[in-house]
């Protein structure tokens, strides 16, 4: 029997939010679920907005897995009848009387002590104090790279200059800001095809004057290529963790270019081998992938998120593919988490859940003794993470 109720769980990868208050069922439909598109998704595609729209797409959002399951927990957690109305009506009563002592109580009962902010998301950036001060939890932030280089372009500057506010930017975030790591989403801009070549400085500037000239020639991507080199020799330089977004996103990512494979020659070039590279949401679909790598690279680690919790009882399959291949010390929980602490939350129960599940499986498999798998699930949930940030 793999005990995991006790344990503390460390959230490797997730979104920054502030105190919304009181939502109507509907407001929490649309923050908490994930796909089922969105009304700024429908409008660009020439679709009127109307009741009948919307109420399509609440009953879309509704109908996954994940978040059928994450009222469930709620109605648990609350004592409730499980209908979104009941469930909704109890949060915002609780949220009401004390926010920071509800999220206190939400989280001490899934036992989520520390949760790993990627700051690029939402914007404008919120403010790492302010967030820090409204949750009872340990919070670490990330820097994104994706926002900084956009702001860049908009910039009237040449490539000296640009160059130059990128490493000052980063390195700031990394030594007097206070964040612990980097991370990328450049598989939602222009994939993760990226030759470990693009390091040369020439990519650079070559690229950046086609973007000011107005050509074409694929010179976005020979930039953000380029600049992605750069955050890993930076990450090197000041020896923190870069997060790679790999797999499944929202609809906006290409699905066949975020494959975790199309990393190897670039995480196994030699200038970039002494880099700790987490693939963020391990690759899913793909998650076997990024196992393989974490498997055969020796500073490539993988979590768990956005499969788990939005993919629903995928989570096992998930764990268990993993965990095949990936070391069981090269494994994070996480969950992408965003807007409301109550999908935190609820990955954070359905992660225990999946990953004692599989645990119990390789014990009966004979494939782990007792002890390591008990060792093997305090390391997934939570110390993993912490060696990797080094969060004492």
């Amino acid at each position: 029997m793999i005990e995991v109720e006790h344990l503390p769980v460390v959230d490797v990868h997730c979104h920054p939010f502030l105190e919304r208050g009181a939502v109507t069922a509907e407001a929490f439909t649309d923050l908490t679920a994930f796909g089922g598109g969105s009304r700024q998704y429908l409008e660009a595609g020439g679709v009127a907005w109307s009741e009948e729209v919307r109420d399509e797409l609440q009953r879309i959002k509704r109908s996954t897995l994940y978040f059928k399951r994450m009222i469930l927990d709620l109605a648990r957690f609350f004592d409730v009848e499980p209908s979104v109305d009941t469930v909704v009506a109890a949060r915002n009563a609780a949220v009401a009387d004390n926010y920071p002592g509800y999220v206190s109580r939400l989280y001490g009962d899934a036992r989520l002590e520390t949760l790993v902010f990627d700051f690029g998301f939402p914007l404008p950036m919120l403010d790492v104090e302010r967030v820090r001060g409204e949750l009872p939890v340990e919070v670490v932030p990330v820097f994104r790279i994706e926002p900084l280089i956009a702001d860049l372009l908009k910039a009237d500057i040449g490539w000296s200059e640009f160059r130059r506010r990128y490493d000052e930017t980063i390195a700031n975030a990394l030594t007097t800001q206070g964040f612990r790591g980097v991370k990328s989403i450049i598989a939602y801009r222009t994939g993760l095809d990226i030759s470990p070549l693009s390091r040369t400085p020439d990519q650079g500037l070559q690229a950046l004057d086609a973007i000011r000239r107005g050509l074409g020639g694929g010179s976005m991507k020979k930039l953000r290529d380029h600049l992605l080199c750069r955050a890993l020799e930076l990450c090197m330089d000041h020896d923190v963790l870069i997060q790679i977004h790999t797999g499944m996103g929202d609809f906006e990512v290409n699905l066949l270019l975020c494959r975790p494979a199309y990393l190897m020659d670039l995480l196994r070039f030699p200038a970039y081998r002494a880099c700790r590279v987490l693939l963020v949401h391990t690759g899913y679909p793909y998650h076997r992938e990024a196992a393989y790598i974490a498997n055969v690279l020796p500073r490539v680690y993988c979590d768990l998120s956005e499969g788990i919790p939005f993919a629903g009882n995928a989570a096992w399959d998930i764990v268990r593919g993993v965990l095949a291949m990936a070391p069981l010390n090269k494994v994070c929980y996480g969950s992408d988490g965003y807007a409301l602490p109550e999908i935190n939350y609820t990955s954070a129960k359905l992660g225990k859940q999946a990953v004692a599940a599989v645990l119990r499986e390789l014990v009966s498999d004979g494939m782990l003794s007792q002890s390591d798998a008990d060792a093997a699930a305090a390391m997934i949930l939570a110390g993993n993470a912490r060696e990797l940030y080094r969060l004492g």
